[in-house]
């Protein structure tokens, strides 16, 4: 059985779990539009999607009288799917990823297009490509054409990080194989363990859409001597048409050895829903975030980037027509 029909397997298996102890309809809402009861996945206990998800929660009790919302965890990969399919109401994911769900895209073997997109949480996850400091690279550019015998860890296959890695890869003309036929090798790792085996001399790079600053990054930077290599614009155009994704800038300062901004590409957390889900009540989680965007600043460091005129930049998954409408009548949408 190769990986993708163990990753289909897996996220089959995700949203069985979800729906045991999830919500047993699309919406919970008791009849009043200020009256909401729901569930919200986001990611795993203890993480910063779980603290994304239990943020967005809280904006909808702080507006909504009697308000009852329930966060569950989730994945990245598995919420598109869950959501899609009525498990549950909400849930969070990328803006691509998200896509790749409703287009029936890898990772995904159906198309989910009951997905509509409520608002955007975190604007911008950024690519990043980091090697240590000794690696004689100083663009993707340049291992490919010197067929680099580099050690690639990639987070886990069919991951919104490992599909970028992927296509920024076939870009240069180059597979994995190509990498493994050099002397390379490619792991799926999670970030702590790539830094693990990066400090270990054990690995040479990685790649991966996180936040900028990463929290990982930070302190793997304080044991390694790191450097980031930039994307080219050709590429940066290519996979961003791609994959739905935009370009990017990591600033200067960003991570203490970074001294030049980096070009490359983003993504955005977003909220998504079912299309069933009431207009009202979409309408009313749409007004919460957007009421509550300065109090989401202080619940974690990602939402300070989380500006009104952002909340629209959905991407390709379609609106929900409450946040349509909401977005309408604050004059961000013509």
């Amino acid at each position: 059985m190769d990986k993708n029909r163990y990753l289909a397997i897996a996220i089959m298996l995700g949203i069985v779990f979800l729906a045991a102890c999830g919500s047993e309809t699309v919406s919970n809402t008791n009849g009043s539009k200020d009256s909401i009861e729901t569930t919200i996945i986001g990611g795993r206990t203890g993480g910063a999607w779980s603290v994304f998800a239990e943020g967005i929660a809280e904006s909808i009790r702080r507006e909504n009288d009697e308000a009852i919302v329930t966060v569950e965890p989730g994945s990245i990969v598995e919420n598109p799917p869950a959501v899609g399919t009525a498990v549950v109401p909400y849930g969070l994911s990328y803006a691509m990823t998200s896509y790749a769900a409703y287009s029936g895209e890898e990772p995904y073997t159906e198309a989910y297009t009951n997905l509509r997109a409520v608002s955007v949480i975190i604007p911008s996850n950024y690519y990043q490509f980091i090697v240590t400091a000794d690696t004689p690279y100083e663009s993707i550019a340049e291992i490919a054409r010197q067929q680099a015998p580099i050690r690639l860890a990639v987070d886990q296959q069919g991951s919104a990080g490992e599909m970028i890695t992927r296509a920024i890869l076939q870009e240069y003309g180059v597979t994995y194989e190509d990498i493994r036929s050099w002397g390379g090798s490619i792991d799926y790792l999670s970030g702590s363990k790539t830094f693990e085996m990066m400090a270990d001399h054990r690995m040479d790079a990685t790649g991966d859409a996180v936040s900028a600053p990463s929290g990982d990054i930070i302190e793997a930077s304080t044991t390694i001597k790191l450097k980031m290599l930039a994307l080219d614009q050709e590429t940066i155009q290519a996979v961003s048409k791609e994959l739905g994704m935009e370009s990017g800038t990591i600033k200067a300062g960003t991570y203490s050895f970074i001294e030049e901004d980096i070009d490359t590409i983003s993504t955005p957390a977003i909220l998504i829903t079912h299309k069933d889900v009431p207009e009202d009540e979409v309408y009313q989680m749409t007004k919460s975030i957007y009421e509550n965007v300065e109090y989401l600043g202080n619940v974690h460091e990602e939402f300070k980037n989380l500006t009104e005129d952002k909340m629209m930049d959905v991407g390709n998954v379609p609106l929900h027509p409450g946040a349509e409408k909401f977005f309408r009548e604050k004059g961000l949408l013509e």
